[in-house]
């Protein structure tokens, strides 16, 4: 159904549909062959219109020298003699001579063209063109003057031939710019053809993808035009939109399977409790643990929605959107901040929190510290990733430690980087998790779990368990902000998490 707008104009789409053009139904290569041979037409047409106003003007001055001419021989003896003798003018010629007195003296001028010449004699000298009986012609007037008085000659020729001349030459023009644009319009249809191979070559190459999109991938020529830059961008899109629905599906997929488990669990939980209600301790500590069920899967909850939201803001960036910078001071009041979280979290097993930060060194000084003309370094990260970054490696290393263990965390300046260290003093794990430490769902053996009941041996106590997320997110951050994270077992005991965030700066040079 149409409706009306404001300004009365109808917004009914079959109405539109009618409105559009027969030249946007057509393929692009006709409407490049159109178009391109459209403009030849008018310019063409234009070398035509200018070349016959030149050969008009070319023919018209050649014909009033060939009128001075014909009318010179007389005029210069009229001038000189009073009583000439006047020969007859050459084959073809049309001349005529007036005496003062109106007697024609001379004329080899059809008779219609005579029977004017009485008129001309009141005429000014000069050129001009007259219509006689139908017919058109060109003459010169000249008035000599000698002691019988003011003559007047008449020199006259047919302007008939100008035409045919005239119209000969544009016929002729006009028949060689028909066959050049011919020609011309042929030239564009190949070389569109041609132009265009590849962006065929690219669309059946795109119906591949609905087949098999992991593998197809738009021809990139060898030119560098912009047929290949599309291509390279094209390329690139699709590499991105697959690495996201890979991401994607991967993630579902392990989300499920880790869902799965806690789940099963809590149900069995809650059965067991209603199965004792009559049992107040039994139903109490079945309540107990399916609040640590609860946890742990809030706690996944989390974690899939911190990394859902690292990828969606790497897109947004790859997208063009700017990543905010935030400075060193900033981001390490907050690491104080995170620490102070952490802090509480460790009370609860005696387990000590220090930390550390060792500011830029000041430029133009001697000593540490921001100040003077320092410019404090920016880097690509917020103060929300950053505290992400200590909860989340700091966190995991309160569950590992046992009672009365310690942790030690250093944010500091290095050239061209800041450097976030966390230590702790726990069992830390086995070398052939290091590979795999920083991927989805991956946990270590039992050095690093928290355990369900009270160990007497390492004084742990019940906590949530793991998702295996934590140092995924940790990963997620620095390389978005362009850094990295690895990690260690120290020598003396314990595990070394290292991010290293670069400088905007640096991050931007490198790119």
């Amino acid at each position: 159904m149409s409706t009306t707008t404001p300004d009365g104009r109808s917004d009914d789409p079959t109405g539109r549909r009618g409105l559009v053009r027969p030249l946007r139904l057509l393929s692009l290569r006709a409407r490049i062959t159109i178009g391109s041979t459209a403009i030849a037409a008018v310019v063409i047409v234009l070398l035509v219109l200018v070349m016959r106003f030149q050969v008009v003007s070319v023919v018209a001055n050649a014909t009033r020298t060939l009128l001075d001419a014909d009318a010179d021989p007389y005029v210069a003896t009229l001038e000189v003699d009073s009583d000439p003798d006047l020969s007859q003018p050459g084959n073809a010629q049309l001349v005529a001579v007036v005496s003062p007195s109106g007697d024609i003296v001379l004329s080899t001028m059809p008779g219609r063209l005579e029977r004017a010449l009485g008129s001309l004699t009141e005429e000014q000298a000069g050129t001009r063109v007259i219509d006689v009986a139908n017919s058109q012609y060109r003459i010169v007037v000249e008035h000599p003057i000698n002691r019988a008085g003011r003559w007047t000659v008449v020199a006259a020729r047919n302007s008939q031939a100008e035409a045919l001349v005239v119209d000969d030459l544009t016929t002729t023009l006009s028949l060689t710019g028909l066959a050049i644009l011919i020609a011309f319009g042929v030239a564009s249809w190949v070389l569109a053809t041609t132009a265009l191979r590849p962006v065929n070559r690219m669309r059946r190459e795109a119906e591949r993808l609905s087949v098999a999109p992991e593998r197809a991938e738009l021809p990139v020529g060898p030119a560098q035009d912009e047929l290949a830059s599309l291509a390279t961008t094209l390329n690139a899109f699709l590499a991105r939109t697959r690495q996201a629905t890979e991401r994607e599906r991967q993630m579902v997929s392990d989300a499920s399977h880790e869902l799965r488990t806690p789940l099963a669990i809590l149900t069995t939980q809650l059965d067991l409790a209603s199965l004792d209600g009559d049992d107040a301790v039994a139903l109490a500590a079945h309540i107990e643990r399916a609040k640590h069920s609860v946890a742990r899967l809030s706690r996944l909850a989390n974690d899939l929605l911190a990394l859902s939201r690292i990828e969606e803001s790497e897109r947004r960036e790859q997208d063009g959107a700017e990543q905010p910078t935030t400075g060193w001071s900033d981001l390490g009041d907050e690491v104080m901040a995170a620490v102070d979280r952490v802090r509480l979290i460790a009370s609860a097993k005696d387990v000590t929190v220090d930390f550390d930060l060792e500011a830029p060194v000041t430029v133009g000084g001697s000593g540490p510290g921001i100040g003077g003309g320092t410019v404090e370094p920016r880097y690509r990260l917020d103060t929300g990733g950053m505290a992400q970054l200590v909860t989340n490696i700091a966190g995991n290393a309160v569950a590992a430690l046992p009672r009365g263990g310690g942790i030690f965390v250093s944010w500091r300046s290095a050239e061209g980087e800041g450097v976030l260290q966390i230590t702790d003093d726990g069992p830390g794990v086995p070398e052939s998790f290091i590979p795999v430490a920083f991927d989805r769902f991956t946990r270590p053996d039992e050095a690093r779990k928290s355990r369900p009941n009270p160990d007497p041996a390492t004084g742990a106590i019940a906590m949530p368990g793991g998702s295996g997320l934590g140092l995924a997110i940790v990963r997620a951050i620095a390389e978005r902000a362009g850094g990295t994270a690895s990690l260690r077992n120290v020598r003396s005991g314990g595990l070394e998490v290292t991010v290293r965030i670069p400088t905007a700066d640096e991050r931007r040079s490198a790119q």
